[in-house]
């Protein structure tokens, strides 16, 4: 059986001490390779391009996407000015991932999007965000975990008949470490995973090619042999041969 090819988008790691405090480094957490790695997929890193009208030609051939996470999200990407809470953005990476988006949906490839990676897709199809669900949200559950990476904190409910549901069931437990979330769902998507606070935790595509977006990180869990997230991935892999025989 073929490997799925996945483009993993990355960020700007920006170091600041070191030999060259300053310099700009393209990454992306291994977790998500080593992830995709036991989903019998071959990852590749898709580091963020200053001209994203090349962003179309650097996704051609790949069989997946998947949206790493990282900083929030600009806000002025969805009509909001920055409340105080609102955290460090970097608005060429937030760019990066919005043409990939794009890209990735003109050429009708499967995408998967990881905590910013989610808030990323709905922006992308006209959604908003919440900038900070502390502040914003009352009775809310600690978002930001304090517990190691790999260790689920709380629960959520998933909506039956939704991609997640086929993986995950009803309900399952996650892990956390983001204090945004999405607020307005973008058209074409539906909530399929909400925490008990009501925080959404995934979203879905109704129509076309395939576009999940989960909060968590189950890349996370998953390299730490969590073998539903493991499956979550090979369920996304599966999705990816779909699309490709479907062409």
């Amino acid at each position: 059986m073929k490997k799925p090819k996945i483009g993993i988008a990355a960020n700007i790691l920006i170091m600041d001490s070191g030999m060259m405090p300053g310099i700009y480094r393209a990454y992306v957490n291994n977790d998500y390779v080593e992830s995709l790695e036991k989903a019998g997929c071959v990852p590749v890193m898709l580091p963020v391009l200053s001209d994203l009208e090349d962003v179309k030609a650097q996704v051609e051939g790949l069989d997946g996407i998947v949206l790493s996470g990282g900083w929030d999200i600009d806000p002025l990407l969805y009509g909001e000015q920055p409340l105080l809470q609102q955290g460090f953005t970097m608005s060429e990476v937030d760019r990066f991932f919005l043409a990939v988006i794009q890209a990735g949906d003109e050429l009708c490839i499967p995408i998967f999007g990881i905590c910013k990676g989610m808030q990323a897709i709905n922006v992308a199809f006209g959604g908003t965000l919440c900038q900070d669900i502390g502040s914003q949200m009352k009775a809310c559950l600690q978002h930001m975990q304090q517990a190691p990476r790999y260790n689920a904190t709380h629960k959520i409910s998933v909506e039956r008949g939704s991609f997640l549901e086929g993986v995950l069931g009803k309900e399952a437990m996650v892990n956390s470490f983001h204090h945004q979330s999405v607020k307005t769902v973008a058209s074409g998507f539906h909530i399929t995973a909400r925490a008990d606070d009501g925080v959404i935790e995934g979203i879905e595509r109704a129509n076309g090619s395939f576009i999940c977006g989960v909060q968590w990180h189950p890349e996370m869990m998953a390299k730490h042999d969590n073998k539903i997230m493991i499956q979550l991935f090979q369920a996304f892999a599966d999705k990816c041969r779909q699309q490709e025989e479907n062409k």
